[in-house]
């Protein structure tokens, strides 16, 4: 096979502006024979409403299977759209579907974001510690990142006031609202209102990244920032509440920017999957599915988080975490100098499991001894083992720590 490096001369400069292995690895790892994975942010299997999913199938190929087997608009089934905007009234502020357009995944609507708004140089400012594919996404398009703390209550938004105040200039602020990835930070309800109204004071725009925010333990979801501001994109993911294979997502924006996006997705994709779209729009059509089915996946997902807490702290004293108020995963700190997260990483594969070592979700924070693990695939007894797993390697890693 021909190497990469032959064609070095040939590839445009933005190819390694956004370049990162970490996801890939990440993945690989995940599927790779006789591991176990604490890693990726996979839904857990028996998270997808299979029979209901089949069920719609069979009555989409009934009514229109031509429809749903042909090209679609770029923007989106109208049914689907119509679906979206109803979801984001129930969430956050109401908007007609003229606002709305469908994406391949919600990694669509941030890549397309990215390159309708950012030139080369322009600013984002995000949370440090950060979700890795936002990060790829800005950064692929040229974009300097502006990178401000975050703790429990989401990003430190007087954080950004100062920097605004000082002359910072974002075009975009990029924030994950609901159980941030990676930290587990939820926006709060009067940071939401203070960022709104930078936005509004200083021109920019609010990337409102929310796949988590159905999955609260407690079923509470704060409203989206865009009932204080209409300066907001919504990124709004069915990848966690859903599947992630039929790739249906979408956003909403303020009018004046759902014509660009649609251009640049044209020229991306031509359209989203307009089976999967017929598909979800009449699943979605039912008011009485979405309630009933978040309530189950609040249930598996807040049971499974309280018993990894317990297990954690039973097995694993030297790691230090707040439990999880909804959402996939634990962040957590190794509470031992001699052993980074790398280490340990490298020691955990070697035992057959999986993990995420912090460093890559870090853009100027210390990321050396910070780890991600998801609870959401394993089953009882896997998480058992894979606790046992995690706690040998930790033995081998602290042994051969200089």
């Amino acid at each position: 096979m021909t190497e990469t490096r032959e064609f070095a001369g040939l590839l445009a400069r933005r190819t390694a502006w956004g370049r990162s292995d970490a996801i890939g690895r990440i993945l690989a790892a995940a599927n790779a024979p006789g591991v176990l994975s604490m890693a990726g942010g996979i839904p857990a299997p028996d998270s997808f409403p299979v029979a209901r999913l089949a069920e719609v199938t069979e009555r989409v190929f009934a009514r229109s299977a031509t429809a749903a087997l042909q090209y679609a608009p770029t923007e989106g089934v109208t049914a689907m759209r119509e679906a979206l905007a109803r979801r984001a009234g129930e969430t956050g502020a109401a908007v007609g579907v003229e606002r709305v357009m469908v994406t391949g995944g919600s990694q669509q609507g941030i890549d397309l974001v990215a390159r309708t708004l950012l030139d080369e140089g322009d600013l984002v400012a995000l949370d440090d510690p950060s979700y890795l594919g936002a990060v790829q996404a800005f950064r692929a398009a040229g974009a300097r990142l502006l990178p401000l703390p975050t703790d429990r209550d989401g990003m430190r938004v007087d954080i950004l006031e100062e920097r605004l105040a000082a002359g910072a200039r974002p075009k975009l602020v990029y924030v994950v609202p609901h159980f941030h990835n990676p930290t587990g930070g939820v926006l709060s309800t009067e940071r939401r209102r203070i960022l709104a109204g930078l936005a509004e004071r200083y021109g920019f725009l609010v990337v409102e990244d929310d796949p988590y925010g159905d999955l609260a333990f407690d079923g509470e979801r704060l409203p989206s920032t865009d009932i204080h501001s209409d300066r907001v994109i919504r990124l709004m993911s069915l990848s966690k509440t859903l599947c992630p294979g039929l790739r249906v997502a979408g956003l909403t924006a303020p009018a004046g920017l759902v014509g660009e996006l649609v251009a640049m997705k044209q020229s991306s994709d031509l359209q989203t999957n307009t089976f999967g779209q017929h598909v979800l729009a009449e699943l979605l059509a039912d008011p009485s599915f979405l309630p009933a089915h978040l309530a189950r996946l609040r249930t598996l997902y807040g049971d499974k988080a309280r018993t990894t807490a317990v297990l954690l702290r039973e097995r694993l004293p030297w790691l230090v975490f707040d439990d999880p108020r909804g959402g996939l995963f634990f962040w957590c700190t190794v509470d031992d100098p001699r052993v980074t997260s790398d280490l340990l990483y490298e020691h955990a594969l070697a035992q057959g499991l999986a993990i995420v070592p912090g460093a890559p979700f870090c853009i100027e924070q210390d990321g050396s001894r910070v780890l991600r693990l998801s609870f959401a695939t394993l089953d009882e007894d896997q998480r058992r083992e894979g606790v046992a797993r995690l706690s040998a390697a930790f033995d081998k890693a602290r042994a051969d720590a200089p």
